[in-house]
């Protein structure tokens, strides 16, 4: 149960930082973003090496007749996920602006381009794989929630009800208190910005305000949109 619990906890955490970063303006912008895509890269080992004793046995019996259709559906489908989740990791460090900025010089358009479809590929297979696991995420939440007389749990209800309710509070705490690093815009648009303040157009022919390519940065709105999907 124990061992569940931290899959459980891991899993989340992987989860929500993975929408996080579909939005690459959450929080401080490109920093958060590569620092997470890398942190996320070895929390997915660290996910891989606690089903290890499952990846064995199924590596093992892949080929015998006896080995369940829903097992080897969840093998290929966590074989797509490592590839697709590789693919995220190795393009992220190939057009990083931060945290390996000298690896490619200039704009690559192709590997942001390759790049955005892994991360949606991935966003797929992910919502798959939690269908797939979700009878067996129930069951270890009813465990948590539960006594073994059947009874709630009020002390594991009032402890995820705060935990819920700190996550939402630094969540909003962050996306008011940290803001996009404005150094990490495109030059085109810091190049209109800086013309923009030194020649402002007359009234009427100001543009509108530029929407994010992105959409809403807000980190509980990328969360909630994100995982409605």
């Amino acid at each position: 149960m124990r061992k569940n619990i931290v899959k459980i906890i891991l899993d989340v955490s992987l989860a929500i930082t993975f929408v996080l970063l579909m939005n690459p303006r959450v929080f401080n912008g490109l920093l958060f973003h590569e620092v997470a895509g890398l942190v996320i890269g070895v929390a997915v080992l660290v996910h891989i090496g606690l089903n290890y004793q499952w990846v064995v046995h199924t590596v093992k019996k892949i080929f015998d007749r006896s080995l369940s259709g829903k097992t080897r559906f969840s093998f290929l489908l966590n074989v797509l996920l490592l590839l697709s989740m590789t693919g995220i990791i190795v393009t992220g460090i190939l057009i990083s602006k931060v945290v390996f900025p000298h690896l490619l010089s200039g704009e690559n358009h192709a590997l942001r381009e390759i790049h955005d479809v892994f991360a949606k590929l991935t966003l797929l297979l992910v919502g798959v794989h939690i269908a797939l696991h979700w009878q067996w995420i129930m069951g270890v939440f009813r465990k948590m929630l539960k006594t073994k007389e059947g009874n709630w749990n009020k002390k594991a209800i009032v402890t995820s009800v705060l935990i819920l309710a700190l996550f939402i509070g630094s969540m909003q705490w962050l996306a008011t208190n940290v803001k996009p690093n404005e150094a990490f815009k495109p030059k085109f648009e810091q190049k209109v910005a800086q013309a923009s303040e030194t020649f402002p157009p007359p009234g009427k022919f100001r543009e509108r305000p530029h929407e994010e390519h992105h959409g809403n940065s807000h980190p509980l709105l990328v969360i909630l949109g994100h995982f409605t999907f």
